[in-house]
């Protein structure tokens, strides 16, 4: 059987020495141009709905300091997950380089930060303690602190006015019902993807 085309979704955590890639089926892809990039998935669900399945929206911009992972159950309904040692939430949104293009691939840099949403638009930041830390590693430049710290600020405005749901509501989308199966994520040296690498990425002198 023929495999269906994949792009790969190239995600760099700078305290690691590999990069993260997602290689997503066609028929996951949802929105593909040149402003924004969205795939979905069916995923296992954890914490108290352990044993369930969900799907997972991933949402990537090339001019926002964001991503966001919004969870679904299979009716298409936002619905909100528990880890197990937390709050329930529905959106978690990283704060992280704008997408860059490689080729048929997309990549960006995790800059740590973390959003957490409820159905009820409440929301807490998260991981500044790693935040303040890579940053004084160096592992993100002064530009991307900058740059992260402006991108958060946008972020909370985005959900605070309802920006953020108006955007959700509207992705042109199959159902999630259609969404795949995720395939096994790999681990790319770090050498061969320049456009996340420090020193050389984009975003490092602003």
């Amino acid at each position: 059987m023929r495999r269906a085309p994949t792009i790969r979704d190239l995600d760099f955590h700078p305290d690691e020495d590999h990069v993260r890639c997602y290689r997503v089926p066609d028929p996951g892809v949802l929105v593909n141009d040149a402003d924004m990039y969205v795939r979905q998935s069916r995923e296992p669900a954890w914490g108290e709905g352990a044993g369930e399945q969900l799907v997972l929206r991933h949402l990537a911009f090339s001019v926002e300091w964001f991503k966001i992972n919004a969870t679904y159950d299979l009716s298409g309904n936002l619905i909100e997950t528990r880890p197990p040692d937390g709050a329930p939430f529905a959106l978690n949104c990283d704060i992280s380089t704008p997408m860059v293009r490689v080729g048929g691939d997309v990549s960006a840099v995790d800059l740590f930060l973390d959003v957490l949403v409820s159905l009820d638009g409440d929301h807490r930041v998260v991981d500044e303690d790693e935040f303040a830390q890579a940053a004084s590693a160096g592992l993100i430049s002064a530009a991307e602190v900058r740059a992260a710290e402006s991108g958060l600020a946008r972020l909370l405005s985005w959900i605070r006015t309802g920006r953020l749901h108006d955007l959700l509501d509207g992705i042109p989308s199959a159902p999630v019902a259609t969404a795949p199966e995720p395939l096994p994520v790999e681990r790319t040296p770090l050498s061969e993807v320049p456009s996340v690498a420090p020193g050389t990425r984009r975003s490092w002198s602003g």
